[in-house]
């Protein structure tokens, strides 16, 4: 199995606007072929029929789905992510205990390096996975929260994203998990830390407001204006307001009592 003759199709559908479009989007942290998301999945799945590529074994697929990861195009990258998506996961091919680490190794390894492709791979790998294998696979993933990279730590909260509304009825203690999650992620004060939580916490407060109301107050000094304006986003605009102030007031606190010690 070659992923070259893939390649040359992607190139082939290249349009120079669009990754002009893509490359200026992203502030040139990656290169592009010029191709939309329908198109690369158009391109892959016309590749996947031509190359009997559902004939292969499961861990065949993977490999070519993860050698494409580490290419450096976006676009090659999601063709990587979409197969994990639509062939490997489709067939539930993928097993958390054996492949997580090798996940894990795209981000540390530098091939998952912006957010664009972290929240790809979150939204249509990482969050079917554990709809799939429930909370061991959630467990798991929530232990990225410590990681060094930072693209990982992100993914430890982005990947619950779209089951954070359904707080404990994805599975028994689950809003408390995200939340032990989140409080790790937010000491960070990387601005794509703080907004994967945000992200997070905006949706968590859909399940539980007053738990994430809770959240907000006990690390108010730990979030960027920008995480704290996205976890408010689905509040009430009075509610929104006093949480600022409260974490104005928190600020002001802490740098009163440091100029007292100087």
């Amino acid at each position: 199995m070659s992923i070259e003759r893939l390649q040359e199709r992607l190139a082939e559908a290249g349009d120079r606007k669009t990754k002009e479009w893509w490359e200026a989007y992203l502030k040139h942290s990656l290169p592009f072929r010029g191709l939309k998301l329908p198109q690369v999945r158009a391109v892959l799945h016309a590749w996947i029929k031509t190359e009997n590529f559902i004939d292969l074994l499961s861990s065949e697929q993977l490999d070519t789905a993860l050698a494409l990861i580490r290419e450096p195009w976006g676009e090659d990258k999601l063709a990587g992510i979409l197969i994990i998506q639509e062939v490997l996961l489709k067939h539930k091919s993928i097993d958390w205990e054996s492949d997580l680490p090798k996940f894990a190794e795209l981000f540390d390894g530098g091939y998952i390096k912006e957010w664009n492709t972290c929240d790809w791979f979150c939204v249509k790998v990482l969050n079917p996975l554990i709809k799939q294998q429930g909370k061991p696979c959630a467990t798991a993933v929530m232990e990225w929260c410590n990681a060094d990279n930072l693209w990982r730590k992100r993914a430890s909260v982005v990947s619950f994203v779209n089951l954070a509304k359904q707080g404990d009825r994805n599975f028994p203690e689950f809003t408390q998990m995200l939340l032990d999650t989140c409080g790790i992620v937010i000491q960070s004060s990387e601005r794509f830390a703080q907004t994967g939580t945000g992200w997070a916490l905006r949706e968590l407060s859909l399940a539980d407001r007053q738990a994430v109301v809770e959240f907000i107050e006990t690390h108010s000094t730990k979030f960027s204006s920008e995480g704290l304006r996205y976890a408010m986003e689905k509040f009430p605009p009075n509610l929104q307001t006093q949480l600022k102030q409260y974490r104005q007031q928190q600020l002001k606190s802490i740098a009163s009592k440091t100029s007292d010690r100087l």
